[in-house]
């Protein structure tokens, strides 16, 4: 009988744990992870044992399953005890930084693949206790980086046998597509929950299609929400777009309420008004805890270099005039070096 592969997952949080429930059918599956003693019941319910960093020298795969923040660092530490010519897979939800982590810091004997699996325990319906889930039509994105075509069809077949549907891209184009289909998602997910967006008595099926997404994007932790929108290229100017759409359609219904032109454009003014002094809020109470560090480091309140550079950047960003840009930002300043005394 062919003994089965090894595997090594790092990293036992909620998508680790669905991996090797997954995996353990077919593969040899073991996990390392930072706390022994925190992950060893969950380890013990899933049937796999938890390794050190230097046993990874025996297995055939290890496939990284922690924070996106800290798998570069992982990367690093896990390096030198690869097997050669083992197989080091990622499962980041964003492509291009963890790609470039890996041809960067893995060994030169060892192959690497980039992926991405486009689900986790609520859209596989996982349970840990009966240790089952549904992988039926779902996608899992590869972005094959350096590794053998006899092996990466090996896993395309084994993919396909789990009934996922294989997509193979650039990292970059993951990441291009996924700021939209993954991190705007999460983005309009979590406003929905901290708007207060809810299900109630009265709705439409477009309400009720719009409050399907919460589920798939609440469930998560905020590192993963925080994670997934800082390390992708892309994700702040769909972001930014997405909102300044927001305002626009926001504006548009000011105008709308004016009898004629004259009273239409003025409600634009006070909606813009509204918004800036509700930023401006947000920045004096953000000034408050600068100002609090400050003290701490024992750091100059005032910094004019600062505000040199700030003012010189929203001419240029913006295109307006120099003298007007520095009269705003000198009422800011001052109110701001005032609360921070």
């Amino acid at each position: 009988m062919k003994s089965k592969k090894k595997i090594c997952i790092v990293g036992l949080g909620r998508f680790g744990t669905l991996i090797a429930s997954i995996l353990k059918k077919d593969f040899e599956v073991s996990v390392m992870v930072s706390d022994a003693k925190k992950y060893f019941e969950k380890a013990e319910k899933l049937g796999i044992k938890i390794i050190d960093k230097e046993d990874l020298k025996i297995f055939d795969i290890v496939i990284l399953c922690p924070p996106i923040s800290k798998t570069e660092q992982i990367i690093k530490e896990i390096g030198p005890f690869l097997k050669e010519k083992s197989l080091l897979v990622d499962t980041c939800s964003v492509k291009t930084l963890p790609c470039q982590w890996m041809k960067k810091h893995a060994p030169k004997n060892v192959e690497i693949l980039g992926t991405h699996p486009m689900f986790g325990p609520v859209t596989t319906k996982f349970n840990l206790e009966k240790q089952t889930w549904k992988l039926d039509g779902l996608q899992i994105v590869l972005c094959p980086l350096r590794i053998n075509q006899k092996k990466l069809e090996k896993i395309r077949k084994f993919l396909k046998k789990l009934k996922l549907k294989v997509i193979e891209t650039t990292p970059q184009e993951h990441d291009r597509q996924n700021a939209k289909t993954l991190a705007l998602v999460h983005f309009l997910g979590r406003a929905l929950v901290t708007s207060g967006v809810k299900e109630q008595e009265i709705f439409t099926p477009g309400y009720a299609d719009l409050l399907k997404i919460i589920p798939h994007t609440a469930s998560d932790n905020w590192q993963l929400f925080f994670d997934m929108n800082n390390f992708n290229p892309f994700s702040e100017k769909i972001r930014k777009d997405f909102l300044r759409s927001c305002h626009n359609l926001d504006f548009k219904i000011a105008f709308s309420k004016g009898k004629d032109d004259l009273e239409s454009s003025r409600n634009i003014i006070d909606s813009v008004d509204e918004k800036v002094f509700e930023l401006l809020k947000i920045r004096f109470g953000e000034v408050r805890k600068i100002g609090k560090t400050k003290k701490k480091i024992g750091k100059n309140v005032r910094d004019t270099k600062r505000e040199e550079r700030i003012i010189e950047n929203k001419v240029r960003k913006f295109k307006m005039d120099k003298e007007l840009v520095e009269n705003i930002y000198k009422a800011i300043f001052n109110h701001s070096y005032k609360i921070q005394k």
